[in-house]
C-alpha cells in the first residue's frame, strides 16, 4: 500500500489533469431585478394611502387627547385654586377675512386666574338701586326706557373701590373697553349667596365719586335666577362683593398642535347645531376663550368669532381635523381626495359639558344632508351628543 501523497496542490487540482473546479458565481439577471422592483412598487402604491391614513388618524386622535388633557388641567386648577381659569384657542390669523387662516385654531394658551377684587377697604360695599330710575343709569345702546324689571343697578363708592375709577376718559365714562383696564365690562361679580352675574358698567360721576353698573337677574352664571340676597333686591341695601376679573394669558403654558392638525372653527360652536366660532368677514376674528369657574363648570365662553363672551346655552363642540380639510368657502366638499373636515369621518369632536366642565372626545358621524349648516352639524354631531357615555380616548 503506497504512502499517502501530501497535499501540496490547491484543492480542486488533480494530479495529471489541468481541469479546475470553481464555485458557482451566478447572480440575478436584469430581467429578474426589474420584475422584483415592479412588484415592490406596486405593493407600495397600494399600501401608501392606507399607511398615510393610519398616520393621519393617529395624529388627530393623539392631538384630541392632548387637547382634552390641557382643558382638564385648566379645570382642575380652577377648582383647586378657587379662581376662574380658562383656555384660549388662538387662530392662525385674526384678520377680518374668511379663509383657512382665520378658520384654523393652531394653539392653546392657558388663562391664569387672578385674585378677586373686593375693594380697597374692609368695609367696601356695593349698593343696590332697584327699580332703576330712567336716566340715572344711561346706556345709549339700549332703548328708552333702557331696562326692565329684572335689571338691578349697582353703585360703588370710588373712595373704597378705587380700582374701578382708574380708567376714565374726558367725559367721565368708564373706559372698560381699554385692553389694559384691570376691571372691564363682562367681568363677573359674586354677591352674597354665591350667585355670579355679568357686570355692565354704565358710567362714573366725578362729583359723587360713584361708579355705576347693572346686572340682569335673569342671567346668573351659577345657580338659579333667584336674587342672591332676597327674592327681590332691596333699594339702598349695601352688601360685600367679589369681582372676578378676566383671567390673564399665561406666557409659559401653551400647547401648539402637531403640524397638519387644527381646531376647525368653521364647524365649532355652541349647541347641537351651532357654529358661532366660524370666521367673519366684517370684523376682526378673535381667539376663543373658555373659562372654568371654581366649581369646575364653564362659567363663560366666547359666543361669537369677534370676542363677545357670555354663558354657554349648550354643549361646546370643537372640530378637530386635518389642515387640508380647512375649507370655509366650500364647507360641504365631499371629494374623497380632499374632503372638508365636516365630511371626513376621520375628524373628531371635543365636547365640553358646560354644567360640569367635563371634556370628552367623540367620533364624527356621516352627513346625510347639506341643505343648511345647522342640519349638517346635527348629522355630524349625532354621535357626539352622546359624548358623556363615550370613552374620552377613541
Amino acid at each position: 500500500m503506497s504512502a499517502l501523497m501530501p497535499l501540496t496542490q490547491p484543492v480542486g487540482l488533480i494530479s495529471g489533469s489541468s481541469r479546475t473546479f470553481k464555485p458557482s458565481s451566478r447572480g440575478f439577471t436584469l430581467v429578474e431585478l426589474l420584475i422584483v422592483m415592479s412588484i415592490f412598487l406596486l405593493i407600495s402604491a397600494i399600501a401608501l394611502p392606507t399607511v398615510r391614513t393610519l398616520i393621519s388618524d393617529q395624529k388627530v386622535s393623539q392631538a384630541s387627547r392632548t387637547i382634552v388633557a390641557y382643558l382638564d388641567e385648566a379645570r382642575s386648577r380652577a377648582i383647586s385654586e378657587g379662581r376662574f381659569v380658562g383656555v384660549r384657542i388662538e387662530r392662525a390669523s385674526s384678520a377680518s377675512t374668511v379663509d383657512f387662516r382665520t378658520a384654523a385654531g393652531v394653539r392653546l394658551r392657558q388663562l391664569r386666574g387672578v385674585p378677586p377684587y373686593s375693594g380697597e377697604a374692609s368695609d367696601a360695599r356695593v349698593t343696590f338701586v332697584y327699580p332703576l330710575p330712567t336716566g340715572v343709569f344711561p346706556d345709549p345702546s339700549l332703548p328708552d326706557p333702557p331696562y326692565d324689571s329684572t335689571d338691578v343697578g349697582l353703585e360703588f363708592s370710588g373712595v373704597r373701590n378705587q380700582l374701578l375709577t382708574l380708567y376714565t376718559d374726558s367725559n367721565s365714562v368708564l373706559h372698560n373697553d381699554d385692553l389694559y383696564a384691570p376691571i372691564k365690562d363682562g367681568d363677573l361679580i359674586e354677591l352674597p349667596g354665591g350667585r355670579v352675574f355679568r357686570l355692565d358698567f354704565t358710567g362714573y360721576t366725578t362729583g359723587t365719586d360713584t361708579v355705576r353698573a347693572t346686572i340682569d337677574l335673569d342671567s346668573p352664571l351659577s345657580g338659579s335666577s333667584t336674587f342672591p340676597v332676597t327674592h327681590q333686591p332691596v333699594d339702598g341695601a349695601s352688601v360685600p362683593y367679589r369681582i372676578h376679573r378676566s383671567p390673564v394669558v399665561s406666557t409659559s403654558q401653551s400647547l401648539t398642535f402637531p403640524r397638519g392638525i387644527v381646531v376647525d372653527m368653521t364647524y365649532s360652536g355652541i349647541g347641537i347645531d351651532g357654529n358661532q366660532f366660524t370666521p367673519q368677514g366684517a370684523s376682526a376674528n378673535a381667539a376663543i376663550d373658555i373659562v372654568f369657574g371654581p366649581d369646575g363648570r364653564v362659567e363663560t365662553t366666547s359666543i361669537d368669532a369677534v370676542g363677545n363672551r357670555g354663558v354657554p346655552d349648550g354643549m361646546i363642540f370643537l372640530c378637530i381635523g386635518d389642515s387640508d380639510g380647512l375649507q370655509p368657502t366650500t364647507p360641504f366638499n365631499a371629494d374623497p381626495r380632499t374632503p372638508a373636515n365636516l365630511m371626513n369621518l376621520d375628524s373628531l369632536w371635543i365636547v365640553i359639558n358646560p354644567t360640569t366642565g367635563r371634556c370628552v372626545v367623540a367620533p364624527n358621524a356621516s352627513v346625510s344632508t347639506t341643505t343648511s349648516m345647522p342640519a349638517a352639524l346635527r348629522d355630524a354631531r349625532s354621535l357626539a351628543i352622546l359624548s358623556d357615555t363615550l370613552d374620552a380616548t377613541p
